[in-house]
């Protein structure tokens, strides 16, 4: 018969949360290489100066789909 204050639970559920708690640091960050090269190097740099065009817009562009012609019907799969 099981006992009413048995803890094994709480010992179940306390090394789940250990383990998802490593995998989380190990997973987590860390292998940024840029962060590396400062930490290493010890001088600071700095992004190349851009210049931004406001007539050009980096939105990607979708061509519309083509009208459905009437008649036709879609093909049965």
């Amino acid at each position: 018969m099981a006992e009413p204050n048995s803890n094994r639970m709480y010992i179940i559920i306390g090394a789940i949360v250990v383990i998802v708690a490593l995998l989380f640091f190990f997973m987590s960050g860390g292998d940024d290489p840029a962060a590396d090269a400062t930490a290493t190097d010890g001088t600071t740099t700095t992004a190349p100066a851009t210049t931004t065009d406001p007539a050009v817009d980096d939105a990607v562009e979708v061509e519309p789909a083509a009208p459905a012609t009437p008649g036709t019907t879609a093909p049965a799969n």
